[in-house]
C-alpha cells in the first residue's frame, strides 16, 4: 500500500541480515572457578535459544554493561556450553583483554544472514523507496454513531472509492504491553460511483438483519446452511 518492494530470501536471492540483540549474565564455570562463561541469548519475544555468528563484514559485537568494556569476535560463533569473552576498549585506554566477573550483564550484537531461503519465507523485506509510488485503493471501515435522537448506537459504514496511502505512516510502540495504534494518512482521490456521479467519500447508515439479497448469477449467490 505504501509503494514498498517486497524482497525475499530465496535461493540466488541477495541475502536478508536480521539485526539482534539481547543480554546475557557472566557465571563463573562449575568445574573450573577461574573461568567466567556466558551462555547463548534467548530470543525476548519467542524465548528461544539463538546462536549468534559472526559473518564477513558483520562481527558479533559485545559490550560489559558494568564496566563499559567492549569487543568483537570476528569469526566463528559462540558455544552452546558457555563461551569465555575478553574485553577491551582502545578508545578508553584499555588495550588489554580482560574477563568480565561473574554477575556482569553482557549486551550482545549481532547481524543474522538469511539466505537461500526455500519458501518457509523466513525473512522478508519490504523496502520503502522515493523512486516507487504506492497506488491507489478502496477502503471500507465500521464504526459506530451515536444517534443524538434514540441516545442509542447505530452501525455505520464509511467507504471511500479511491485513496492513497501517504509516507506520513506512524507506529506507536508500547513497552507495558498495552494496546498501541497504528496511524496511517490517506489522501482522497476524486472518483466515480455505480450512478455515475462523483464522490469523495460516503457514509452508509445499517442495520443488521437475516435477510437474503441478490440474483443467481455467474458471481452473485448466498451462503445457506446444508442439509443434514
Amino acid at each position: 500500500m505504501l509503494g514498498g518492494a517486497i524482497h525475499r530470501a530465496g535461493t540466488g536471492a541477495e541475502a536478508i541480515y536480521v539485526h539482534h540483540t539481547e543480554e546475557v549474565v557472566a557465571y563463573a564455570d562449575t568445574t573450573d572457578p577461574t573461568k567466567i562463561l556466558v551462555a547463548l541469548p534467548k530470543d525476548h519475544l519467542s524465548g528461544k535459544n539463538m546462536t549468534p555468528a559472526a559473518t564477513a563484514g558483520h562481527p558479533i559485537r559485545l559490550i560489559n554493561m558494568s564496566n563499559g568494556l567492549r569487543t568483537q569476535i570476528t569469526t566463528g560463533t559462540m558455544s552452546a556450553n558457555g563461551t569465555e569473552l575478553k574485553f577491551k576498549n582502545p578508545a578508553a585506554g584499555v588495550s588489554e583483554a580482560t574477563a568480565p566477573a561473574a554477575g556482569d550483564h553482557i549486551r550482545i550484537f549481532w547481524e543474522e544472514k538469511i539466505e537461500n531461503d526455500t519458501g518457509s519465507e523466513t525473512a522478508v523485506e519490504v523496502t520503502i523507496s522515493p523512486d516507487t509510488f504506492p497506488g491507489t485503493y478502496k477502503v471500507i471501515g465500521d464504526t459506530f454513531m451515536r444517534s443524538e435522537k434514540t441516545g442509542k448506537d447505530e452501525m455505520f459504514q464509511f467507504i471511500i472509492g479511491k485513496a492513497k496511502v501517504t509516507s506520513d505512516v506512524t507506529i506507536t510502540l508500547e513497552a507495558e504491553g498495552d494496546p498501541s495504534t497504528f496511524e496511517m494518512t490517506l489522501n482522497v482521490l476524486r472518483d466515480t460511483n455505480d450512478r455515475g456521479e462523483t464522490e469523495m467519500m460516503k457514509l452508509v447508515r445499517y442495520n443488521v438483519t437475516s435477510s437474503t439479497s441478490g440474483t443467481v448469477e455467474d458471481d452473485i449467490g448466498s451462503l445457506t446452511a446444508q442439509g443434514t
